[in-house]
């Protein structure tokens, strides 16, 4: 069924005159009224001609679907009837907020003539849940902003951009209630983890953890987001979709990430970063004074400074390599000598540090010697996406569930490394499948009296 729809613009030179800047801004500022009044008038066309069918004797396939509901006078049984009668508009009107404005109009009731029951027939027309106040597509703009940005600066973004102004509150409300999935993972040369901390309601202390792996050509995937579970569940459930053994395995070192991911994994690497900020810390519990401190990382870190030559490895000869291995053993040979050295100044934890980590700190260059993968000597990759998460979790000012925490977990993640995956799942949400068409039949310039 077409309309036609005529509006009416005036337009006006008070001083006879106007640059291409005026005339282009004065358009901008009259769009915004011609958006929300344009949309407006369009559903509630939309509205009359659905009450329209429901209310002759149209036949079913004309109301396609329309007007299924349950039995007023038998709960959890459907009516039969299909006939129905106008029952007035809603009190109040309905807010509905659009990528470029927002729509008030009063929802068409009607009533079945069989159990008398009352439907708001435009709703599910709409497609729209019961308290639903905004689209689907303004939905996604404010969700991909926060995830680029942060909840202020994403705000903020759409309103320069003249988009509809959406206060932070509601931006976190939006954000803590979208249910992103993670697509299954596939087989991956490196495996990654980390978790960060984050208050919870009623004071308490939360944590969401993520899984992440790494492929050809240095590709990023998310595997997993969790809140509440321990990381022997995680490499349970990571267990059961992963298909084969990754190669490495990237972490800061934490026991339970080691003890629990690291058997999925053929070898475990810490990150170098991590290794010598830890050394730092055990020696400051073993009460070492901090110019000491200071020299002994100084010297840990030099110990892990060795790099992966540039050249690809088929251009590296093999002399190279086994330099490079003799390098590495030299490297390990010298921490375990520093890890006895502490033991017997009595630096108990700085021995015991670097003892574990000894044999976890040059893999990646294992890794490459064998394979040619280049692996990351820190796990950056990592803490980058924990650094925007921190941002959105310890930033707004909000009590988060566990719920809330583990949906934007999901979203900086894969908004970051799953770029089809979340076009995906927002093309099927949104669902455009141009059954609403709008032309601009003309636009006439007529002289005022």
């Amino acid at each position: 069924m077409k309309k036609i729809v005529e509006m009416k613009l005036e337009v006006n030179f008070p001083e006879g005159r106007a640059s291409a800047n005026e005339i282009f801004a004065a358009v901008n500022l009259v769009m915004q009224s011609i958006y929300e009044q344009l949309t407006r008038v369009v559903i509630e066309s939309y509205q009359e001609q659905i009450v329209e069918v429901l209310c002759t004797a149209s036949g079913l396939k004309a109301k396609q679907g329309l007007g299924l509901h349950e039995d007023k006078r038998h709960a959890g049984r459907r009516c039969r009837g299909r006939s129905f009668k106008r029952a007035g508009y809603w009190s109040e009107e309905r807010r509905l907020r659009g990528e470029r404005g927002e729509v008030w109009f009063r929802p068409a009731m009607v009533e079945c003539t069989r159990c008398g029951k009352r439907l708001t027939p435009v709703l599910e027309a709409l497609e729209l849940e019961k308290r639903q106040t905004h689209t689907e597509v303004l939905l996604n703009k404010v969700i991909e902003a926060i995830a680029d940005t942060s909840y202020q600066r994403g705000v903020d973004q759409l309103s320069v951009l003249g988009e509809a102004p959406v206060a932070k509150s509601t931006a976190h409300r939006w954000a803590a209630s979208v249910e992103l999935p993670v697509k299954e993972v596939g087989e991956g040369d490196l495996l990654g983890a980390d978790g960060t901390g984050f208050k919870k309601q009623a004071g308490q202390k939360g944590e969401v953890r993520l899984v992440l792996k790494i492929g050809a050509q240095g590709r990023v995937a998310p595997v997993g987001v969790w809140t509440g579970a321990s990381w022997e569940q995680i490499a349970a459930e990571v267990a059961g979709v992963q298909q084969g053994q990754a190669r490495l395995f990237l972490s800061d070192g934490e026991r339970g990430l080691e003890d629990w991911l690291g058997r999925l994994c053929a070898r475990s690497q810490r990150g170098h970063w991590h290794a010598a900020r830890e050394v730092g810390y055990a020696l400051w519990e073993d009460k070492m004074p901090y110019e000491q401190r200071r020299q002994w990382r100084k010297q840990v870190g030099d110990l892990l400074a060795l790099e992966i030559p540039a050249e690809d490895i088929e251009w590296v000869s093999q002399r190279e390599k086994e330099h490079l291995r003799y390098r590495i053993a030299q490297a390990e040979k010298q921490l375990e000598q520093l890890s006895e050295e502490f033991a017997s100044r009595g630096y108990a934890k700085a021995s015991t540090y670097l003892r574990r980590a000894r044999d976890h700190l040059f893999n990646h260059l294992r890794l490459w010697l064998e394979t040619g993968i280049i692996a990351p000597r820190t796990t950056s990759i990592i803490e980058n996406l924990i650094r925007e998460l921190v941002r959105r979790l310890k930033k707004i000012g909000w009590n988060w569930s566990d719920e809330g925490a583990l949906r934007m977990g999901r979203i900086v993640m894969i908004r970051r490394y799953d770029p089809q995956g979340w076009r995906r799942y927002w093309d099927e949400r949104i669902n455009l499948r141009g059954r609403c068409k709008i032309s601009l039949l003309s636009c006439q310039l007529e002289n005022a009296a």
